[in-house]
């Protein structure tokens, strides 16, 4: 029986700065000019869109991300730690493998492999393959993937963050009606979407990471929730093992 009591605390630790981040952010726009943007006066609306251009992001919040998103990588780590059977600190190179690209290469194979050497699971093993981001339509788009390059850059320099004009926000309740629509009118880009459905929802300004699996201007909480519930899914898929 594996012990994840560490990993569940890396868990909630995350949950936590997830919840505590969301409330800075919006905290940050309420104590400032046009917290919701007036879109039905044009003249007060481009003024809004050009004050929260110019608005500069708080760098606790990249580091808060950074945080959260460390949080996510090391339960990975602990997952191979766990499962590997005779690991000491002596053994530095195991961790969890993160590959974009499959590991064909004499090279790339040999670190693959070290990283996961004294794992005898062949469930756990099978997985750890499954889960890798080269196995996914768009590597560069896998959550594992964001994860572990998010984890690297914040290492070196902070997330890069920053306050798009703004996005219609709509009840969770109509995300299956907004998707379904753009499924029938694929003509339609976002912006033409959201403004379609534009009275369901609100139109606030919002704090986005730059390059978020090649997607720009994703919003950052709704981006970290889904990192950390795609975490805690392959967390509970180890533990099943």
């Amino acid at each position: 029986m594996q012990d994840f009591t560490g990993i569940s605390a890396k868990l909630k630790r995350a949950e936590e700065n997830i919840f505590y981040l969301d409330e800075s952010i919006s905290l940050f726009f309420q104590e400032g000019a046009y917290p919701v943007l007036p879109n039905d006066n044009r003249e007060e609306f481009l003024k809004a869109i050009h004050y929260h251009r110019n608005r500069v992001v708080p760098p606790r919040f990249s580091v808060l991300a950074g945080e959260i998103v460390h949080h996510l990588r090391s339960c990975f780590d602990h997952v191979t730690w766990n499962f590997s059977v005779g690991a000491t600190p002596e053994h530095k190179r195991i961790d969890f493998p993160v590959f974009k690209d499959r590991p064909l290469k004499s090279d790339d194979r040999r670190s693959y492999e070290r990283k996961i050497e004294l794992i005898q699971n062949v469930d756990a093993l099978s997985l750890i393959e499954k889960l890798q981001p080269y196995n996914a339509a768009n590597p560069l788009a896998d959550p594992l993937w964001i994860i572990n390059n998010f984890d690297i850059i914040d290492k070196h320099k902070e997330l890069v963050m920053s306050v798009p004009s703004g996005s219609v926000f709509f009840p969770t309740d109509m995300k299956p009606i907004i998707e379904s629509y753009q499924r029938v009118h694929p003509e339609f880009d976002a912006v033409e979407v959201a403004h379609k459905f534009q009275s369901y929802g609100t139109l606030m300004p919002y704090i986005s990471f730059r390059d978020f699996g090649g997607r720009e201007f994703q919003p950052v909480i709704p981006g970290l929730v889904d990192l950390f519930n795609y975490t805690v899914e392959a967390i509970r898929a180890f533990e099943s093992l």
